[in-house]
């Protein structure tokens, strides 16, 4: 009993992984059903088996893109903390007065055992205080990156976006498609009057 258990599983594993690159090149349930019977040569595959393995695929697919995005948006998070992290170092840094030290030196040619080399006669040394304010684009960059963060978390309002219908090909939509795109423009046009 427990080979069938095995061969089973084994059977599902297969149908899934047949069910989900067929699925994904838009085949029908019918279609899909014949390639996977004719593949595993099965006896049988109801069409409620095909519509269950595809729910299943869609579940799965929907939980793992949901987790990938989680894990995604934390890395772009973090990423976007470094670098603020950075912009406000750096931001410091800039405010930070310093001395400019700028040497000048006066010389001579000699020769000093069959060298030519430069004797130096006279050295000037001139030191500047710099007085640094910080340098804007840092705040600039940090602005820019709290923006994104912000955009990351979803802490804007959504934007509105208006989409025009006429400006696409509604002929290779079935009937039901095209009728659905109709009554979402009607009531959005009745919304608006309102």
């Amino acid at each position: 009993m427990g080979n069938v258990k095995i061969t089973k599983k084994k059977i599902k594993e297969a149908r899934l992984e047949i069910a989900a690159k067929l699925y994904k090149r838009g085949y029908s349930m019918r279609k899909i059903q014949a390639e996977v019977i004719r593949r595993l040569e099965l006896k049988s595959y109801s069409l409620q088996t095909v519509h269950r393995d595809v729910q299943y695929l869609l579940a799965e697919w929907r939980e793992s893109r949901l987790r990938d995005i989680d894990e995604a948006i934390q890395l772009e998070l973090e990423r976007i903390d470094d670098i603020i992290r950075e912009c406000w170092e750096q931001w410091d840094k800039s405010k930070e007065d310093y001395k400019k030290t700028a040497s000048k030196r006066k010389g001579a040619p000699s020769k000093t055992e069959g060298k030519a080399s430069i004797k130096t006669i006279y050295r000037e040394e001139v030191e500047t205080d710099v007085v640094r304010l910080g340098d804007v684009s840092y705040l600039t960059e940090i602005r820019h990156q709290l923006a994104e963060r912000r955009k990351l978390l979803g802490l804007y309002a959504p934007e509105e976006k208006s989409v025009k219908i006429s400006e696409y090909d509604l002929s290779q939509l079935s009937e039901e498609q095209r009728d659905i795109l109709l009554s979402i423009g009607e009531e959005a046009l009745n919304g608006k009057d309102k």
